[in-house]
């Protein structure tokens, strides 16, 4: 709309007021120019005096609005009316099924536009009896889950969920798996996060062995399992809506894209030096290190042990320690010396944005740096990871860990238990930056 017709659309006419007396007040000088002062007419007077009535009604109208107008912007364009202000507005992701019939699709977008709505992106996952529709709109605040619920059925869906979306979500779908592709590749993301980012709110559990009601590489409409290239299996459920096939094949390709990074891509290694001045190499470790990783426990005191686990600790071969070393459950890191011996080993165990630091390091290399290099290398995986609080949990009379701890910019902040300590340290951008 421009300008003079977005004046007219709201009533304003003052600058075609003014432009009307000018023309009168011009008609009737000319004529005073031809005829003469003494020979003029009432028919000069007249248009004279209408124009400059039309002059006085087009200033007091001009004024008047003068105290609510906005002021013109820098570029010389016309400012916006104040009545068409910014509407506060959420982002919503919608699910619902819906009957494969023309006029569907209208009939929805028609039914949420009705709302406020503006959608963003939407995806049609064709299933046996139809399609489940995902919507992904802009609607004013006011607008509640109970009303864009009700909108959807009164268009024909059902089973509708709805839930608030973050705005990283607005890449398109193609963008989105291309950056998630290079987290994975360079170690900012895991399946696990990337299977939720994929596919919106999804619970994922890591079992050991695929559960009895599920088979690998299965899907239902309500969970389904995946084999983890690191060991065991992933159950994915979603709390409302069914998963799709189009769903189940780009989980399953991100799980074959997992696997081509840990095949091909070689772990990243980084070195690191002591206050002592020693050189040490921190790599990531998995299932494949688990004879490595037995033997280096082995070599703890039970006393160091203790410290770790808070009890004697995992013995070689069992289930605890194959945990550890199972990356959909978090990251292991080991600390190798100058020789290559496993001199320490820290774990990072996560879940959604929070986490939490355990370290253990061989009773010859203790009070060595050796901690203190490993700590700060997993609060910095932890920041990589969008982690926002990073915890630990410690014996009262351990003084060295608390030494590393503080080192690594962690803080004390209670005591869950009789002889423990709780410490923690805020990640977020803000935190850091100061």
């Amino acid at each position: 709309m421009t300008p003079s017709e977005h004046r007219r659309a709201h009533g304003d006419w003052t600058r075609e007021i003014i432009e009307l007396a000018a023309l009168f007040l011009v008609a009737g000088a000319a004529n005073l120019l031809v005829t003469g002062v003494r020979s003029h007419s009432a028919a000069t007077l007249v248009t004279m005096s209408l124009g400059a009535a039309l002059l006085v009604a087009g200033a007091a109208r001009w004024w008047s609005r003068r105290g609510t107008a906005s002021t013109a912007t820098d570029d010389g364009t016309e400012p916006v009316p104040p009545e068409i202000g910014y509407v506060p507005q959420n982002l919503w992701r919608l699910r619902a099924r819906v009957t494969d019939t023309p006029g569907r699709l209208a009939k929805l977008a028609g039914a949420l536009a009705a709302l406020g709505g503006d959608i963003r992106t939407m995806q049609v996952h064709p299933v046996a009896d139809g399609a489940v529709d995902e919507v992904l709109l802009h609607v004013p605040t006011r607008i509640r889950h109970a009303d864009l619920v009700a909108a959807v059925e009164g268009a024909g869906g059902y089973d509708v969920t709805a839930s608030r979306a973050d705005v990283r979500e607005l890449d398109d779908v193609p963008t989105r798996t291309a950056n998630l592709a290079n987290d994975l590749i360079n170690g900012r993301t895991d399946l696990v996060r990337g299977l939720r980012s994929l596919l919106g709110h999804v619970d994922v559990r890591w079992h050991e062995e695929p559960e009895p009601s599920l088979e690998a590489g299965v899907f239902t409409e309500t969970a389904m399992c995946l084999d983890e290239p690191g060991g065991g299996f992933l159950v994915l459920t979603r709390p409302g809506g069914a998963f799709t096939p189009a769903e189940f094949a780009r989980a399953r390709a991100l799980v074959d894209l997992v696997t081509s990074c840990r095949a091909r891509v070689r772990p990243t290694e980084r070195t690191a030096i002591t206050p002592g001045g020693i050189e040490l190499t921190l790599r990531p470790a998995d299932r494949a290190d688990l004879d490595l990783v037995a033997e280096f426990h082995e070599r703890c005191s039970s006393a160091a042990r203790f410290r770790r686990y808070f009890s004697p600790g995992p013995a070689p071969g069992e289930r605890g320690l194959r945990r550890l070393l199972t990356p959909a459950l978090g990251r292991s890191t080991l600390v190798l010396g100058p020789h290559g011996e496993v001199v320490g080993m820290g774990n990072l165990m996560y879940d959604g944005d929070s986490g939490e630091l355990a370290l253990l390091v061989r009773d010859d290399w203790q009070r060595r740096g050796v901690g203190a290099v490993l700590a700060q290398h997993i609060v910095e995986q932890a920041a990589e990871l969008g982690i926002t609080t990073l915890t630990a949990h410690t014996h009262v009379d351990n003084t060295a860990i608390s030494r590393t701890l503080r080192s690594a910019g962690m803080k004390l902040v209670g005591a869950p238990e009789p002889g423990e300590w709780s410490w923690s340290r805020d990640l977020t951008p803000l935190a850091r930056a100061e």
